[in-house]
């Protein structure tokens, strides 16, 4: 029996986004959730999650909301006039350090005081920019996993699948799968072309990164963007390349996280649904969840 963590990406983007996310834990198969600690929707799903003991939580860096620490504070970090993150923060050199060690101070102390703990997992970004030594920096400090696993990458041509670097505390526990939600297919050039084209879920159950070749007790895990749109993720969270794609697949997701033909994926091929803590620690808490619902996906 092998391993999967469903990783559900960019939590408490929005309230209105939250509702599509904690969708797929009532109704479908999030175990995971990456909460991002700066948003409009942060406070909402930090105090929803108080209810989800079975879900493990990711600290998700990606910084498109506003300072949680006084912005007078953190000018270097921001958008000058406003408190809104600056677009370049991760790649600049002229970021302040200890002004974003205190952000980054800020952003886990809400964590604690809201959701009663730190996040299970944070980010080990190295030390290229003040950012990447900040966010690395504080996820130790506050005792955090980090580094948790081996990317695979799958060639399009070959189809051979190469590992990523290993966390040697973590070495073999968890596989993350590259481009978890494209499809293996190029980006559509239009918003009709994902409309046509996109399977939030093809892509897992094709069974692409071949979870059932990896080593024994190994999880792998794959990542998804539930959550419902409203102007806020539309217009002014996300700013990357990929942010018209992920923003139009999101309700795509919720959809297939909550659908009978993952759960029936995961049912004929004897798949342990697991969250990240359980992979990494050796818990079981999802399967308990699942276990306390009375579902047939529970393997205990």
């Amino acid at each position: 029996m092998q391993k999967l963590i469903i990783r559900t990406d960019d939590v408490g983007y929005t309230n209105v986004c939250n509702i599509g996310t904690f969708e797929t834990y009532d109704r479908g198969f999030g175990t995971s959730a990456d909460i991002m600690l700066d948003t409009p929707g942060t406070v909402d799903a930090l105090q929803r999650l108080r209810n989800y003991p079975w879900l493990s939580v990711g600290w998700h860096t990606h910084f498109w909301g506003s300072a949680v620490s006084d912005p007078a504070r953190v000018r270097s970090l921001l958008i000058p006039g406003t408190d809104r993150f600056r677009h370049d923060l991760r790649s600049a050199a002229d970021v302040d350090y200890d002004e974003i060690l205190l952000e980054c101070r800020a952003q886990v102390d809400r964590c604690v005081q809201i959701l009663g703990r730190v996040p299970d997992v944070g980010v080990d970004m190295g030390d290229k920019t003040p950012f990447a030594a900040a966010v690395t920096a504080v996820s130790k400090e506050y005792g955090m996993a980090v580094n948790y696993g081996s990317r695979l990458h799958r060639d399009p041509q070959t189809g051979e699948i190469t590992r990523g670097p290993v966390d040697p505390r973590f070495q073999d526990r968890v596989f993350l799968a590259d481009n978890w939600n494209l499809g293996g297919k190029p980006l559509p050039e239009t918003f009709h072309g994902l409309d046509a084209e996109y399977d939030a879920i093809d892509w897992l159950l094709a069974d692409t990164m071949k979870i059932h070749e990896l080593p024994e007790g190994a999880a792998l895990m794959h990542g998804f963007h539930p959550g419902y749109v409203d102007y806020y993720v539309a217009h002014l969270g996300d700013y990357g390349p990929m942010a018209p794609l992920v923003t139009l697949s999101r309700a795509y997701d919720v959809e297939a996280l909550c659908s009978q033909r993952l759960h029936d994926w995961i049912l004929d091929n004897n798949i342990e649904l697991c969250n990240l803590r359980d992979a990494l620690y050796g818990t079981r808490d999802y399967q308990n969840h699942l276990r306390s619902i009375g579902s047939d996906l529970c393997v205990l």
